[in-house]
């Protein structure tokens, strides 16, 4: 029997766009994060590279250079402060470049999705159905 090698997301709803940072102030973005570009919210991308250790290297980008930011993702692992999610949960973002996200609304949070996997008070991240094109658009809990 033939072996088959799946090469991309099958019906994964993924949306990104490529971007010149140019964000004032001028900050350092780091990947994995999650940014607003313009009246967009989303986690940003680079590609991967590895030392000649084999240890992946933290990507960055400064004023000029390009990146690209996913802003809409089916399932997406972004990184949560210290709470508790439970699926179907509420996902809001602090606001802040760079920062974390929670399930508890406070005034300034942004919602950009919804938990679709549990996550304990110690884990660093939870996994979410993001939907960062609408965020700035709720500044209330929905």
């Amino acid at each position: 029997m033939a072996q088959f090698l799946r090469t991309a997301t099958p019906d994964g709803d993924w949306r990104s766009f490529r971007f010149t940072h140019a964000l004032v102030p001028d900050i350092t973005l780091t990947e994995s994060l999650i940014y607003q570009i313009q009246d967009t919210i989303g986690v940003l991308l680079l590609d991967i590279q590895y030392s000649s250790a084999g240890c992946k290297e933290a990507k960055t980008i400064n004023s000029g250079d390009e990146g690209v930011l996913i802003y809409h993702a089916e399932k997406i692992r972004v990184y949560k402060d210290a709470v508790a999610f439970l699926p179907g949960d509420a996902v809001y973002w602090n606001g802040v470049q760079g920062g974390n996200v929670t399930n508890v609304y406070s005034s300034g949070g942004i919602w950009i999705g919804i938990c679709v996997w549990p996550a304990a008070i110690t884990d660093p991240t939870v996994i979410i159905d993001m939907k960062g094109e609408v965020g700035l658009w709720i500044r209330t809990e929905p």
